[in-house]
């Protein structure tokens, strides 16, 4: 029976290297997009080799995400493997329609809302697997204060960014507590700085570094073998909680160990989203 792995922002960058690497290791896919015609498009570039489905999806909304998880449960039975791979960097302020930082809200959030609403699909596929992508950013995370995250009263690209990783390594680290009785392993996957478009957009600080330094980052094939590997590799099918750079193990900063964090931050966002799962 072939496995399924299911993978947000598949369209673009990293995420469609990694769409690619996963097809071609014997894979179906489950895309998650906002585009679905850059979705086809994919599904088109990968043609007969593997099953693909689309599923249509804005993470910043939880109201958007909630409808994928119900489509995603009335399509699938099970989840082999789950990518949390899409993430935005905001150049000003934005806040989402139902009033969360847009930052926040796609990188944490709606990732949050997803990955619990699939967990019945995680276990009915017996050994199973979540990968977080994460940033060596979360060093940057400030002043971080889980209360703000959703509100912050001061906005700093960078920094938004880097909480909203720190937050994505917490949220990691807590679900692989809470899921390693049932077989499911749940790693943060830092890609390196990758030449892409990611954050280049704009005419900011943070965007005139991406592109002034871009010929110099990892390209997004070499980011997604990475997370492939920590995906699939069968050496890995019993590591849970730990955080890769160049798919190897590696330290984080020490707001990133904190169990205390992690279980705040959790508390937090099922409050958020109106989530209970003990």
């Amino acid at each position: 029976m072939r496995k399924i792995a299911l993978i947000t922002g598949p369209t673009s960058g990293i995420g469609r290297q990694t769409a690619l690497g996963l097809a071609r290791k014997g894979y179906d896919l489950i895309l998650v997009a906002r585009d679905e015609a850059k979705a086809r498009e994919l599904q088109m570039e990968i043609g007969d080799t593997a099953e693909i489905g689309f599923i249509q999806c804005d993470l910043s909304s939880m109201e958007s995400v909630r409808r994928a998880v119900e489509k995603i449960k009335a399509n699938y039975r099970r989840i082999d493997v789950l990518i949390n791979n899409a993430g935005i960097i905001v150049q000003h302020r934005e806040n989402t329609g139902e009033g969360i930082e847009r930052t926040f809200a796609t990188n944490h959030l709606g990732p949050f809302l997803l990955t619990t609403g699939l967990i019945d699909l995680l276990k009915a596929a017996g050994p199973a697997r979540v990968v977080n992508l994460a940033s060596g950013a979360h060093y940057m995370a400030f002043r971080y204060k889980t209360a703000k995250l959703a509100n912050p009263p001061h906005y700093h690209d960078l920094l938004v960014y880097a909480r909203s990783k720190l937050a994505n390594i917490l949220f990691s680290n807590e679900l692989s507590e809470r899921l390693a009785l049932h077989g499911i392993t749940s790693n943060a996957v830092h890609p390196g700085t990758v030449s892409s478009s990611f954050a280049s957009d704009g005419n900011g600080a943070t965007a005139w570094f991406m592109n002034a330094f871009k010929s110099f980052f990892r390209t997004p094939e070499q980011a997604a073998a990475d997370i492939v590997q920590v995906a699939t590799a069968p050496e890995l099918a019993d590591v849970t909680g730990r955080y890769f750079v160049n798919a190897k193990p590696a330290r984080t900063s020490g707001k990133a160990k904190s169990r205390a964090l992690a279980r705040e931050l959790w508390i937090f966002s099922e409050t958020l989203t109106e989530v209970v799962m003990h």
